[in-house]
Parts: structure tokens; C-alpha cells; sequence
């Protein structure tokens, strides 16, 4: 296995992002896979349909109305789409029945909160959410969890957002500064955490079923980014002063030395100097570059930075020691997306009958009859042609599971042969056989041909 990271910054504009790149790398060897010309955007405004095959980048870029679709393993943008105002960040929710991509959710400078359906364009819905810019959008089970330069932190239901409600599912008011990054745990439903982290110094845990305030912890600097161990034992925050500071979860006190789950029941705990630095990450902090984005590998044990000066590290969990210095960037690291893959398993196909980009993104509401007779006319990935059924391998292969269940008790399935099959019989039972056969072949091709034409 390998993991494959994206990454780019919000750019340069002084050299009119002529050195604005994207890039994709492995963070366990050497190999740099894919660069993407004028990939730049806002603190996370780049989303990523997959990593393999037709998927697209999708990044709204910083300071424009625009955003930019590219195809993997196609260096230039395949599209530019014109939106109705500044994008900040993105967010992909999938279909509910699938994994792929479905709607695409977009945080705006203005404070609102844009849905598109991705496979028509469709502007589904616009919600004013925020009194200031939306600075990050997370996606759970049905839920978006927005953050802002307003300090808030709103919470909506996807189902809610597609109608004319206009009351957010909750509203988390406690930060004092604008919200930086947000972490939404998973697992089950009811048991769902959400942790903001803010210019204010403080990380905050609500839970999304109780809407309650469960711990806050309190920091020496202004936190920036957040990102949490795979099992949730730990989270990693990232200081403006360029530490990355490691907070247990769990702790055994000396009296016990029984591990216990730390905070609850809306405690407060103030963050006590490392001056050993055993759980805090300084490698960036020489430069004095303050942390942009963090990610965590899969296993938990390396951990990718990324900070405001383009340097984006990867560091040993366990000794804090940087493992791999990856291609620098333009700008601020702005996105850190990493893809789990089997080694060499890394292939772009695009060809030229595949299909493009995507639908154009409208600037106008849906309205409900268009919404009912509205055609999907694009999809990301073509249909996968169904398989001829093979009669001759199905009855191969019946025979031989048909041996497994021979005399596996006391009953004698031996065939005795009684007497001779007239020649007449078994050529009147082969025509028979293959006209059913030539009427099974037509059914199917007739089904195969119905269920293209529903799709």
C-alpha cells in the first residue's frame, strides 16, 4: 500500500500565479506523480472527486469568482467556470446510494453557502449561513458543518438545505474569533463529535446529537488547523507560531494508571507548556511560519504540515523528526489531501471519448419544474457494460460445486444407468436446448438495451 498526497497553496498573484502550482507526491518514497498549473485557492477551496481515473480537481480560486476543473493527469485546467461570487472553500457530499461525488457544497466570502449538483450544474440551493466569510465546510452522515469568520459554527441537514427551511440544525456560538478549521469525527450517528479550533485559543468539542458543549481546551497561541490520530487518541493542532502541539485524549492518572477519557461533561482544560517539547513539532517553527493545514497518515504514525511560507513537511509521529521535505509551494499551503492506493496502481487514462469536465455551474436557483424534468446528460464515469452470461461456463461450473454435496451422507446418490437414450432423444433435446438458448440471448440483449436507456 501507498499513500499519495495533493497539495497546493493560495498562490502568488504578484507573478499572476504564473508559479502556482498543484501537486501530487507520495509521502513514503520519492516519487512526485502529477503537477497541476494554476491550481490555487483559499484555505481549503480545493476538493477532489478520487485519485484514480477520470476524477477531477476542482479549486475555486483565490480572490476570483472562478473556479478551476482539471482531469488527472492533465497538467492545464480543463474548464473555468464563472460562479456568482468569491468562492472560499469546497466540500464534496456523496451520493447517498454510492461513493461518488454528488453534490458539491461551496463556502462564499459573502457568508452564504452555494449547492450545485455536480453531474448537471444545477444551483440547488443558497443559504445565508454566515455573518462574515465561511473559512471551512465539513461533511458527516448527512450533516455540513460550516465554520466562519463570524466565530460561529452552524450546523446544517443536507435534506434541510434541498428544501425552503431556512433554521440550520444547530448553532455553536462559543468562539470568540473567527473560526480557522473544523474536525468532525465518525462513527456512529448518535455518537458524532465536532472540534472548532480558533484565532480566540481555544479548541472546542460539541456533540452534534446533544448540540451540547463537551470540552474545551485551552491553548498558548492561536490555533490555525486541526487534525486528529485515525482511533481519535489524540489531536494534532497547528499554532500561528509555526508548533504543532499533540493533546492526548485519553490519560491514566498516578493514583489509578487506569486510562481515562480526558475531559466531559463541558470541563475546561488549560494546555500546559511542553518546554520538552515530547508533544510538541517544531520543525516549522524556525522560519517562524505559522501552520496552515495538517493531515494524518492512515496508520497514524506520520504526520503532513503545511505552513504560510509553501513548505510542506512530513514528520515521525513517534520522534518528531522530519521523514520527508516535499516540493514547496507559492503562497500558503492552502489544501492537504491524502489518498490510500495499492503501490503502482496510480493510472490516468483520460482519452478523448471519455467524458470532460463538468456541467457548466449555474448562477441562477432551480426552480421546481425544472427540477422534476431536469436529465442527467453527464456523468464522471461511464457504465461499466454488463457481462454475456456464459450457459456453457454456468453449467461447467454447477457440475463441478455439484461434487461438493455428493455422498456427504448416508443417502446413495450413485446414478445407476438402467438403459440405453435413443439417439433421436438427445438430438430432439439439443435443438430444443438451443432454441431456448436464442430466445434466452434475445431477452437478455432486450433487458441489457432497457436498462441503458433508463440511466
Amino acid at each position: 500500500m501507498d499513500e499519495v498526497l495533493f497539495y497546493n497553496s493560495v498562490g502568488d498573484p504578484a507573478k499572476k500565479h504564473s508559479t502556482s502550482f498543484g501537486f501530487v507526491s507520495s509521502t513514503r518514497s520519492t516519487q512526485q506523480v502529477g503537477q497541476y498549473r494554476q491550481c490555487y485557492s483559499a484555505n481549503n477551496g480545493t476538493v477532489l472527486t478520487g485519485i484514480n481515473g477520470e476524477n477531477k480537481i476542482i479549486s475555486a480560486c483565490h480572490s476570483k469568482a472562478l473556479v478551476h476543473v482539471y482531469i488527472l493527469g492533465k497538467e492545464s485546467p480543463e474548464q473555468t467556470i464563472p460562479v456568482p461570487e468569491e468562492l472560499i472553500c469546497l466540500e464534496l457530499c456523496p451520493h447517498p446510494n454510492s461513493t461518488d461525488a454528488w453534490l458539491l457544497v461551496a463556502g462564499a466570502v459573502s457568508g452564504r453557502i452555494y449547492v450545485w449538483e455536480l453531474d448537471s450544474g444545477l444551483l440547488l440551493a443558497v443559504k445565508e449561513s454566515h455573518y462574515q466569510s465561511v473559512s471551512v465546510i465539513k461533511y458527516v452522515k448527512g450533516y455540513l458543518v460550516s465554520g466562519g469568520a463570524d466565530s460561529r459554527v452552524v450546523v446544517w441537514k443536507v435534506l434541510d438545505m434541498m428544501s425552503d427551511s431556512h433554521k440550520p440544525y444547530a448553532i455553536y456560538t462559543d468562539h470568540t474569533l473567527p473560526v480557522t478549521d473544523l474536525l468532525v469525527t465518525t462513527g456512529l450517528v448518535n455518537d458524532l463529535k465536532v472540534w472548532s479550533v480558533s484565532r480566540d485559543q481555544t479548541i472546542r468539542c460539541h456533540d452534534l446529537t446533544s448540540q451540547t458543549l463537551v470540552t474545551t481546551f485551552i491553548a498558548q497561541q492561536p490555533v490555525s488547523s486541526i487534525t486528529a490520530d485515525p482511533a481519535y487518541r489524540s489531536l494534532y493542532v497547528g499554532y500561528e507560531d509555526g508548533t504543532i502541539r499533540m493533546v492526548n485524549l485519553f490519560d491514566a492518572p498516578s493514583k489509578t494508571q487506569i486510562w481515562e477519557h480526558v475531559g466531559g461533561y463541558g470541563k475546561v482544560i488549560t494546555l500546559k507548556d511542553d518546554p520538552e517539547l515530547r508533544e510538541t513539532f517544531v520543525s516549522h517553527q524556525a522560519e517562524g511560519n505559522s501552520i496552515t493545514k495538517l493531515e494524518i497518515s492512515f496508520d497514524g504514525s506520520q504526520l503532513i504540515s503545511g505552513d504560510s511560507k509553501g513548505k510542506v513537511l512530513v514528520s515521525d509521529v513517534a520522534t518528531k523528526q522530519i521523514v520527508r521535505t516535499l516540493k514547496p509551494l507559492a503562497g500558503a499551503v492552502s489544501t492537504l489531501k491524502l489518498f490510500r492506493i495499492k503501490s503502482d496502481s496510480l493510472k490516468y487514462a483520460p482519452t478523448k471519448s471519455s467524458v470532460r469536465g463538468i456541467p457548466v455551474l449555474k448562477r441562477s436557483l432551480v426552480d421546481e419544474p425544472e427540477l422534476q424534468r431536469h436529465v442527467v446528460f453527464k456523468k464522471f464515469e461511464k457504465a461499466d457494460k454488463a457481462p454475456e452470461f456464459n450457459l456453457e461456463r454456468f453449467l461447467d461450473i454447477t457440475k463441478s460445486e455439484a461434487k461438493w454435496f455428493t455422498n456427504f451422507t448416508n443417502v446413495d446418490s450413485t446414478v445407476k444407468k438402467e438403459k440405453e437414450v435413443d439417439t433421436a432423444e438427445i438430438d430432439r433435446l439439443r435443438e430444443a436446448n438451443a432454441a431456448l438458448r436464442q430466445k434466452y440471448d434475445e431477452l437478455y440483449e432486450t433487458h441489457s438495451k432497457l436498462l441503458m436507456n433508463n440511466k
